[in-house]
């Protein structure tokens, strides 16, 4: 049997590995999705997911099966770390709908004239989709300002990006 966390014996670390699931998924769709855009991986896999620009929700997934391999391969971690099954199975959950949030392609929804619902999309993603080398995280652990793929959609950043595309592609 493979041991793992219980609940009543580990309250505290059960609740703090329980929220780490989301930055646990971060830091590994980040490092995947970096790896994907290795021009050899890209021009065999990634590219089939690049080929929606206008991204909507069922976008997410539309991968290749080496690159669905990839992205749900963040659920081998729970084979090292001993957690309870709860957390492997919400790992699981959370990895299977993050990408219809990501690519809704909005921020916000406005109903009517007055009312705004913040959050509803991932347009730092959608920057992904459209400038392809930014912006391959989700946002909640900074990896991309820490590798200097970071991309807000202001004029700056533009900048940056296109100095930094010219300098590699010369």
């Amino acid at each position: 049997y493979i041991p793992f966390l219980e609940f009543r014996q580990h309250p505290l670390l059960f609740v703090f590995l329980l929220l780490l699931i989301p930055l646990i998924h971060d830091t590994h769709f980040y490092f995947g999705h970096r790896l994907l855009h290795w021009k050899p991986l890209y021009k065999l896999v990634h590219y089939i997911h690049h080929k929606n620009i206008n991204v909507g929700p069922w976008s997410g997934l539309s991968m290749h099966p080496i690159e669905h391999v990839i992205y749900f391969s963040g659920v081998l971690l729970y084979w090292i770390i001993p957690i309870h099954p709860l957390h492997g199975l919400l790992y699981m959950q959370y990895v299977a709908l993050a990408p219809a949030h990501s690519h809704v392609g909005f921020d916000k929804m406005i109903v009517g004239k007055k009312l705004q619902i913040p959050n509803t999309g991932d347009y730092f993603h959608y920057l992904h989709h459209r400038y392809f080398e930014c912006n391959y995280g989700g946002g909640a652990v900074p990896l991309d300002s820490w590798f200097g793929t970071f991309h807000d959609s202001s004029n700056e950043s533009h900048h940056a990006m296109r100095v930094k595309r010219r300098h590699l592609h010369g």
